[in-house]
């Protein structure tokens, strides 16, 4: 995760009013939020269900008053309805009470997050309050806002013996709409499509691409959501063999060449990619590989792109790095992220 700060200074300094901004790797879509809220058309695009949602929901904010209704006919309709929870898994009864669980159970039955937009955007509120430490969440206190596997969960409940709190779902999406709701001055769109192939996307429509791609093997990005992912009808495991997860630099160097070509293929002439790429640990030997410097080297270069400024070394506080959640178990984060800024020659 990237700060809105980062995106919004690229914004601004590399595109105009009504220049269409992609991020082909839109995660929370935050890309997307400032490029709309700065007057420019945000485009966002994630093959995870999850990351599609919360693009979309900030790509295209309905009016206020059509989601507080939307939440009001909802509560009055569980206040009628017979929920049915025996088929959910205990993973996922483990961590709510069982009315907040009889109410979740029943907006995941009815919210269409895939067709209606006041839906999508009260799904994505609803993912952000599902689990954390605070009593603004749903959930009993959680480690982490990612999701840590069922068995390390159940022994964080264990040993500090936790107990499931009863959380009203309609009272806190309520609270966090009337605490974050915003409406962008222009609406964006969100797609959910291979980022070497976004066929949605025209031949040289973008003015500029502001993204953070994947670094290998760094996060799975479906199993460490799967909380939420389960509130979206998804399991984590297919989601993650939809998007790309290597430790193989060769196998990378391949992926990061044909989303280049992409790249080239939708931005306008002398367009700008903007890419933040996080330094890897090499998985035996002691020693990090500079990605941004190969990425730039075996992909940008290749396919018609030059480098308008010197690669930006940015290092990153340890306490602020998502990857710090693992603690010495991060695996290969580092916490070196380098900005590329390219242009297509």
């Amino acid at each position: 995760m990237f700060p809105p700060a980062l995106p919004n200074y690229f914004i601004r300094k590399y595109s105009e009013v009504g220049d269409v901004i992609l991020d082909p790797f839109s995660g929370r879509g935050t890309t997307i939020l400032e490029a709309c809220k700065l007057n420019r058309v945000g485009m966002g695009n994630d093959l995870n269900p999850l990351a599609f949602v919360l693009t979309k929901a900030k790509a295209d904010v309905p009016e206020k008053g059509r989601i507080i209704s939307r939440i009001k006919s909802l509560k009055e309709g569980y206040s009628t309805a017979s929920v049915d929870v025996s088929t959910v898994s205990e993973d996922i009864k483990m961590l709510f009470s069982d009315s907040t669980l009889s109410q979740l159970v029943f907006l995941k039955e009815q919210l269409d997050w895939k067709q209606s937009k006041v839906d999508t955007f009260i799904t994505a509120t609803l993912l952000g309050i599902l689990h954390g430490k605070s009593n603004g969440y749903l959930s009993l206190s959680m480690p982490n806002t990612f999701s840590m596997s069922p068995n390390y969960i159940r022994k964080f409940v264990f040993e500090h013996g936790l107990e499931r709190p009863k959380r009203d779902v309609f009272e806190l999406l309520s609270r966090k709409i009337e605490r974050s709701y915003e409406k962008p001055p222009v609406k964006g769109k969100a797609y959910a499509q291979d980022t070497q192939s976004m066929s949605r996307i025209g031949d040289s429509s973008v003015d500029l691409i502001v993204t953070s791609p994947p670094y290998t093997r760094v996060i799975t990005y479906g199993k460490y959501n799967w909380i939420r992912l389960w509130f979206l009808g998804k399991e984590a495991v297919p989601v993650d063999k939809k998007l790309f997860f290597s430790e193989s630099i060769p196998k990378y160097v391949d992926f990061m060449g044909g989303v280049f070509l992409e790249f080239k293929r939708v931005l306008k002439q002398k367009g700008i990619a903007v890419l933040v790429i996080g330094d890897v640990k090499h998985r035996k030997k002691n020693f990090d590989y500079n990605l941004a410097q190969i990425v730039w080297e075996r992909c940008a270069a290749p396919n018609g792109f030059i480098l308008k400024e010197e690669i930006i070394e940015d290092s990153i506080n340890s306490n602020s790095k998502v990857s710090k959640i693992w603690g010495k178990t991060k695996g290969r984060a580092t916490e070196i992220d380098r900005i590329m800024v390219l242009q297509k020659s």
